[in-house]
């Protein structure tokens, strides 16, 4: 609510806004209005008060406006007159208002004394508790590279806090030294883009400008990862990564840095990464990236849930799926590096080691340093990664090194080999596997902080997007659990989580499977070596596990304890079982403590049938009428307004009392203290009290896009099982994508599905590192290049209870399960009932302990699983090939597939072979579960090796070959770069000294045109606007000055428009001529055959500019409209259709110069029909209603509001 948010903002300022001249912020008598003082120096030292009031408090915080003024007299004129000045403060937080306010009275205070005051001086520390670094909020009224006036339609943003700045204040540097720091940023600029980088800036970087951007951005199709990485990461080719730097206290060249940092001064740079469809983003945009809301919504490593497909999609900067621990590297530790890398001589491997390994301690040069650090970086990736990311910028040596190349050139080498590094510390991670997600290091304070800080991957996603996949990686995770082989653990997550000894045996495994209940002891397990991979011991607990005993109000759902019973706490899990009921158990969370009486939310049994029923829609507990549960045994009568799976006891046998005892056994033991076993144990029991992945989903999309995360649904899943389930996908390192469709189900296109295992469900499956498929490829070329058939497919089955840790670790042959009679290496077949023998799904295995290992909230139900994987097709070359393909080389093998035997009660889409299809070796073609054999998709294969395919019979036509890449393959185009990011690598704006000039030679004109010839009385204009505000106002002139200074330097031919400066009666409307067009253009030609050298424009500019587009219209002459046959995005009313001038393609830092050669290339295109006036010797011009029609229809068609400019409808 409006009201509510601005009384939380102003208590915020009040308690938090720290400046030495503001003092007694307090609520004002008005509603929405709010008192403060500022200290003057010339008052005496005392302070004058100043009001602020909220015109309206319902427009809060995006639209509303501020008035400002004093009470106290006896002001002197210059303060007087600048808290008039400020005028009406549009669309700021409180905490940004106040600053606004402060800065500008500062201002009119130093000048006043004749002093340049340094505002940074008076800045505002960051605070260290902040989720990230603060940066500050510029003046509107700073010179004209200055980002000020952003404040009218800017997304509001907490309070950027100003930042110690070392440079001398805007205005006080000589002016040499602004030279050389304009040449300097040049050089900067210049290098990265000639290192392959497309370099954009935003909101003024020359000339000393104080607040500004410099992005650096690279397609993502040029980074040498794999179509599997990309798939896993959620990346697109055509996407571009971004990397923000902000300057808060001007630009700093590499060695300015290194000097702060040596002295200890605070941080000036501050960086965001991203993605985007264009090279830079708008500068609305930039702010918002260093806003503290958008670093807490941007704390997930995947991809946000709602698909954004709004028109402005290419200009936003998306999420990228490990870009809060990439800033959080670069912003704490990049300057750092950068130093000992100075200093020491170390490259990126060896500074980043010394870093981990010395912060905090006390190091001086006679110490010495260990060969250790000087060790060259090998890494696999480095090898087939190209240049343009392994490339070294700072190791070269260079005189003047370029920091944003070298900040490029760090944030690629932790995102393209981010799988190499813990998201958290960032170390190497000593794994002997590859993994194809990026992951933490097996310290447990990482693990914890991955989790805990929203670094994982978001689950909701994940359950949203693809629910068959939770349910595979559950489900594995729980017949390794059951089976006790489960060998890496949750630890370090402080997992709260009842006794595991106090809990009931059911009589039966099938009931209730778990590890305890079937006759498993710790010795089950001393042969498998899973025990020796769980770090952590069973500790002794602090106290003993113990029951407690309670009565039930089965009524009002509440536990009655006994006075000298402990008091339990609300939101604490409980595990509550009935004596009268054999072996079940019901686990609930307390909602509320009245002690002695405890109210219980729904209580959820593991054994329950679920009833498929939408959740509640409030997170909340439900109301206690909701809660009371009649007794009787679960059946479908059960009221459908129960929480999914919350099902009441059964129907006590015999007389039962009115509050029956029951038995309590509260969460209240740490899952790290707990036993090898125990922890098994435990996993399966919190895996048995969560829903199914159906109800999670239903309850998720009942949510409306709104709150998505499992944790406020906190009466049905406790947090230690939605740590469980978060940990299972989070530890994931593959990418395991569905292919199937089930009935009822959309999904992905059968194209992708193999033909001949019409009984299994597919997934694609592809694991390793991200350049695991290139090494692959370079092995096919190194082997089996010339080969007419250069792979081969084949199976790989192993038990359901290892396919945990396969998804997890990849494929290898460390450990032993099966005997290894033909060798060492990974065992293949080409016939599926081979594999499956291997895979536990013949002969009655169901794991060590002997009963069910499936997960009972399994919608598929998994029994076994089998994958298929391309081999180089080298037999002669592997350990074995008969009876099994035994390959011993892991870069010779990539999985490609997984297939699971699931519940026989779902039925697939009915089986299709694929449109194309993969060649394969007759010797070695792979046979599926009906002995023929399989039809593989062309899809399978990545598209940079499709080898041909032939035709395949089919019964009403024949399937197409596959020659190479598809015909259809889209060419990532790359977009223009905007003309001021061309202007400040290829440009002097400067004045130099002034050489003697060369005797002028008088040359013949270049142009026909002649300035000045045009009657201003004559042309048919709009009513001149009546609106405006200082703010734009200001930028009007700005831009206006700068405009006629571009006109009065460069010659008439080349520059092509003209303003008559006499002419300029009011600030928002221009009248320009373009002019001097190709002469081989109709345009040219048909202006030349009326007697014309020029097109005249209006150029109107609304109040809020530079946030908002201005409106271009023709006057004179009258153009062939686009159903005529004409082009030149002319509409019929004259108006320019442009994107550029619509609120979608708009950007704030272009100026005139870059928007009026748009116009004039728009005029001049051919494509898809060249500009051309009407027909006839007349010259007509366009009226003013046909040119408010024109607005209005190009509002109507670029949805902008037809209310802007204000005043056009009315006249």
């Amino acid at each position: 609510m409006p009201r509510k948010a601005f009384i939380e903002d102003l208590q915020q300022a009040i308690g938090s806004f720290n400046h030495p001249k503001i003092s007694r912020i307090e609520p004002g008598v008005e509603d929405g209005s709010l008192t403060f003082q500022y200290a003057l120096p010339s008052h005496g030292g005392l302070g004058i008060t100043l009001q602020a009031l909220v015109t309206d408090v319902g427009d809060y915080p995006s639209s509303h406006m501020y008035m400002i003024y004093t009470t106290s007299e006896g002001i002197p004129a210059h303060v007087s007159n600048q808290i008039e000045d400020v005028g009406t403060l549009d669309g700021l937080r409180v905490s940004d208002m106040l600053l606004k306010v402060t800065k500008r009275l500062d201002k009119a205070t130093a000048d006043s004394q004749q002093e340049p005051l340094e505002l940074d001086d008076d800045a505002m520390d960051c605070d260290e508790a902040s989720t990230g670094p603060s940066e500050p909020e510029l003046e509107e009224d700073s010179d004209a590279d200055s980002i000020g006036a952003w404040s009218p339609k800017s997304p509001p943003h907490p309070t950027l806090a100003i930042s110690t700045g070392r440079k001398v204040a805007s205005g006080t540097r000589n002016r040499s030294s602004i030279l050389a720091t304009n040449r300097r940023i040049r050089s900067d600029l210049s290098q990265a883009k000639e290192a392959g980088f497309r370099v954009g800036h935003l909101g003024g970087l020359i000339n000393d400008a104080e607040d500004s951007f410099v992005t650096l951005s690279i397609r993502v199709s040029k980074l040498g990862v794999s179509e599997e990485a990309m798939q896993a990461w959620h990346l697109s080719p055509s996407q571009y990564f971004i990397l923000l730097i902000r300057y808060t206290a001007g630009y700093q060249s590499l060695e300015e840095m290194l000097k702060a940092k040596d002295s200890h001064c605070s941080q000036d740079v501050f960086f965001r990464v991203g993605l985007a469809y264009r090279y830079k983003i708008p500068l609305d945009e930039a702010i918002e990236a260093f806003s503290h809301t958008k670093q807490k919504n941007d704390t997930r490593v995947d991809c946000d849930l709602a698909q954004d497909n709004g028109p402005d999609k290419s200009s936003r900067l998306q999420p990228c799926f490990i870009g809060s621990p990439l800033q959080d590297l670069m912003n704490k530790r990049l300057l750092s590096i950068l130093s000992y890398r100075s200093a020491l001589g170390f490259a990126w491997k060896g500074a980043e080691a010394w870093y981990t390994d010395h912060q905090g301690t006390n190091w001086s040069t006679g110490d010495g340093v260990d060969t250790k650090y000087y060790s060259p970086d090998i890494s696999s990736q480095q090898v087939a990664l190209p240049r343009i990311v392994t490339d070294d910028h700072f190791g070269r040596s260079t005189p003047k090194p370029s920091f944003p190349l070298i900040a490029m050139q760090f944030a690629l080498r932790h995102l393209v080999r981010c799988t190499e590094f813990c998201l958290v510390c960032h170390s190497p991670v000593e794994d002997d596997f590859e993994a194809l997600k990026p992951y933490v290091c097996s310290k447990p304070l990482c693990l914890y902080q991955y989790m805990s800080f929203g670094f994982g991957p978001s689950i909701e996603h994940d359950i949203i997007s693809q629910p068959h996949v939770v349910d595979l990686l559950t489900s594995f995770c729980y017949a390794s659990a059951a089976s006790g082989t489960l060998k890496n653990l949750p630890n370090g997550l402080s997992l709260s989580v009842p006794a595991p000894s106090l809990l009931p045996s059911p009589p039966t495994p099938p009931m209730y499977p778990y590890p305890t209940y079937k006759g498993m002891t710790d010795a089950d397990t001393s042969g498998s070596g899973a025990a020796n991979s769980d770090k952590s011991r069973a500790v002794q607990p602090a106290q003993e596990p113990q029951k407690y005993k309670a009565k039930y109000d089965q009524q009002n759902m509440e536990l009655i304890l006994p006075q000298d019973e402990p008091f339990l706490h609300a939101n604490q899990w409980v595990v509550v079982s009935f004596p009268g009921i054999a072996c079940e158990t019901f686990h609930s969370r307390v909602i509320e403590v009245l002690h002695p009486t405890i109210r219980l939310g729904p209580m959820v049994n593991h054994s329950s049938v679920e009833m498929k029923v939408l959740p509640h829609t409030d997170a909340s507990a439900p109301s206690p009428a909701t809660l009371r549960l009649k007794s009787g045994p679960p059946n479908p009568s059960i009221d459908r307004s129960l929480t999914p799976a919350a099902t009441p006891p059964r129907q006590l046998h015999g007389e039962s009392p009115k509050y029956p005892e029951v038995e309590i056994i509260v969460y209240d033991q740490n899952f790290d203290d707990l036993s090898f076993k125990d922890k098994q144990t435990t996993i399966c029991m919190l895996l048995d009290t969560l829903p199914s992945v159906s109800i999670m989903k239903e309850y998720l999309q009942s949510k409306r896009g709104k709150d998505l995360d499992l944790k406020r649904w906190p009466d049905r899943i406790s947090p230690a099982a939605a740590g469980v389930l978060r940990w299972i996908i989070a530890s994931n390192r593959s990418c395991i994508i569905q292919v199937d469709h089930i009935e009822g189900d959309i999904s992905r296109a059968s194209e992708e599905r193999v033909t001949g295992m019409s009984q299994w469900m597919q997934f694609r499956f592809a694991q390793g590192a991200p350049d695991k498929e290139q090494r692959f490829i370079q092995s096919i070329r190194d082997t089996t290049a010339h080969n007419q058939y250069p792979t081969q497919y084949a199976w790989h089955g192993s038990p359901l209870h290892n396919w945990h840790s396969i998804v997890r670790e990849g494929l290898h042959f460390q450990q032993t399960s099966h005997g290894r009679a033909y060798g060492n290496g990974v065992y293949h077949a080409t016939n599926v009932q081979t594999s499956l023998g291997y895979s536990g799904s013949f002969g009655g295995y169901h794991g060590s302990g002997g009963g069910s290992s499936k997960w009972p909230h399994s919608q598929l139900q998994i029994s076994s699983a089998v994958a298929l994987n391309e081999i180089v097709n080298a037999p002669a070359q592997f350990v074995s090939k008969t009876p099994h393909l035994v390959v011993a080389q892991l870069d010779w093998i990539q999985t490609r597939y997984l297939f699971v035997k699931i519940c026989s009660s779902i039925k697939f889409d009915v089986e299709v072979q694929p449109s194309e299809v993969f060649v394969q070796d007759p010797a070695y073609t792979p046979v599926g579960d009906n002995n023929q054999r399989i039809v593989i998709p062309i899809t399978a294969i990545s598209k940079s090796r499709r080898p041909v395919s032939k035709a395949v019979p089919r019964k009403d036509k024949k399937i197409k070959l596959s020659k190479g890449l598809n015909a259809d393959d889209a060419i990532l185009l790359s977009d223009d770069t905007d003309i001021d990011d061309l202007r400040i690598l290829i440009s002097e704006d400067e004045e130099e000294e002034v050489k003697p000039a060369p005797p002028e030679i008088k040359e013949a004109p270049k142009t026909d045109f002649v300035p000045g010839t045009v009657d201003h009385e004559s042309l048919p204009l709009l009513e001149p606007p009546t609106y405006a505000t200082p703010g734009g106002t200001k930028a009007l002139q700005r831009e206006l000055n700068s405009t006629l200074k571009i006109q009065d330097s460069q010659p008439a031919h080349a520059l092509g428009w003209y303003i008559d400066r006499e002419n300029i009666n009011n600030m928002y409307q221009w009248i320009i001529e373009l002019h001097s067009f190709e002469p081989h253009l109709p345009l040219a030609k048909d202006l030349k055959a009326k007697g014309l050298t020029s097109v005249v424009t209006e150029v109107r500019f609304g109040k809020d500019y530079p946030m908002t587009p201005p409106f271009v219209r023709i006057i004179r002459p009258r153009f062939l409209s686009f159903m005529a046959g004409g082009g030149g995005h002319v509409t019929a009313g004259g108006a320019l259709c442009m994107e550029l001038l619509t609120n979608s393609g708009w950007s704030a830092v272009s100026n005139m110069e870059s928007v009026l050669l748009q116009v004039r290339l728009a005029l001049s295109s051919t494509d898809p029909k060249p500009a051309r006036l009407e027909p006839g010797s007349t010259v007509r011009d366009y009226g003013v209603g046909e040119a408010i029609e024109a607005y209005i229809r190009a509002c109507q068609t670029h949805g902008v509001s037809t209310h802007h400019p204000p005043g056009m409808t009315e006249i």
